[in-house]
């Protein structure tokens, strides 16, 4: 099971054709293939998009001497 973020709803029960499931704060915990199949949005694709790297920098929890650019 992974977590999913609803598109649109924020609280409450959706119901799918494979089941039920409750949604709080817009998260959905719910099997891999159910929601790739309803086309929700995991949240581990959302920690990993550019935007979130962006907040925390490029070399986050980087030493400043292992740094590749040598600054």
């Amino acid at each position: 099971m992974s977590l999913f973020r609803h598109p649109h709803l924020v609280r409450g029960i959706v119901h799918t054709a494979e089941g039920a499931f409750v949604i709080h704060r817009g998260i959905a915990d719910v099997p891999e293939d159910i929601g790739d199949s309803l086309g929700w949005q995991r949240l581990d694709d959302e920690r990993q998009s550019p935007a979130a790297e962006s907040v925390s920098g490029p070399h986050h929890g980087v030493a400043q001497d292992e740094r590749s650019d040598g600054a």
